[in-house]
C-alpha cells in the first residue's frame, strides 16, 4: 500500500494485488462496501492520518478509484467542501463518469468503475437515466436476473435507480452490471449522495421498483 499526499484536502492511495490478497478482498467487494472493504478503508485512513495528519473523521469525502494495470488500482480521496462537487459526482452535469473500465477475464476479477469505499457505505448501486421509460425497459430485461431491493428518485430532470446487492445466486454479477450499463449511466454511490437524493430528490417508487415497472409498464 502506497499513500501520497497531494494537498491538505487530497491523498492518493495505490493498492496492488498483494494488498488485496493479504486481506482476502476481491475487487468486486469494493463495489459493495463489504465489511472487509470497510476495514481496508479505515486502515488506509488511519495510515494517512499517521503519515500526513490527513483527518477524515466527520468530513464529507469524495473517493475515485481508477485501475492502473492488471494488478494495481489508484484511489484518490478528496475532502469535499463545495456542494456543487456532489452534484457533479452524481452525474447531474450530463457528463459521463471519468472512471476507466478494465476487464481481465483470465484473472477472474473486474474493474467496473469501482465505487468508493466508506465506513458507512451504502450497499446500493446507483444508475442515472434520462427518463422513466429507460428504466422500464431495463426492468423487463433484469427482472429475472435480479432479486433484491430497488427504488427510484428524480432530481432535476434525471432519474436515479438504486439497487441493492443481488440475492439471485444464479446470476453472474458481471452480466447484471453489463445490462445495467447498456441502459443507464453508472453514478457515484455513497451514503453522502444517497442522503443527498433523499433530501433534495423526489421519490418516484420507494420499494421494489424493478418489479413494479416490469409488471405495470
Amino acid at each position: 500500500m502506497k499513500i501520497e499526499k497531494i494537498s491538505d484536502t487530497q491523498i492518493r492511495i495505490t493498492l496492488n494485488q498483494e494488498d488485496l490478497l493479504d486481506r482476502n478482498i476481491k475487487l468486486t467487494e469494493l463495489a459493495y462496501g463489504s465489511k472487509k472493504a470497510q476495514n481496508l478503508f479505515q486502515d488506509m485512513m488511519s495510515k494517512a492520518y499517521e503519515d500526513f495528519g490527513f483527518e477524515a473523521q466527520n468530513v464529507p469525502l469524495m473517493i475515485e478509484a481508477v485501475p492502473l494495470s492488471i494488478d494495481s488500482i489508484m484511489i484518490v480521496v478528496t475532502k469535499v467542501s463545495d456542494p456543487e462537487q456532489l452534484e457533479e459526482r452524481l452525474g447531474l452535469t450530463g457528463e459521463r463518469p471519468t472512471h476507466r473500465t478494465f476487464k481481465e477475464q483470465d484473472r477472474n476479477f473486474t474493474f467496473e468503475e469501482i465505487e468508493p469505499v466508506m465506513p458507512d457505505y451504502s450497499a446500493y448501486l446507483m444508475y442515472r437515466f434520462d427518463n422513466l421509460d429507460e428504466i422500464s425497459s431495463l426492468s423487463h430485461q433484469i427482472q429475472h436476473l435480479f432479486f433484491g431491493e430497488s427504488r427510484i428518485y428524480k432530481y432535476t430532470d434525471k432519474y436515479f435507480l438504486l439497487i441493492s446487492s443481488n440475492q439471485n445466486t444464479n446470476t453472474d454479477q458481471n452480466v447484471l452490471i453489463g445490462v445495467l450499463n447498456e441502459f443507464g449511466r453508472r453514478a457515484y454511490t455513497s451514503e453522502l449522495n444517497e442522503n443527498f437524493l433523499l433530501e433534495h430528490g423526489t421519490p418516484i417508487i420507494k420499494k421494489n421498483a424493478i418489479d413494479v415497472l416490469a409488471k405495470y409498464l
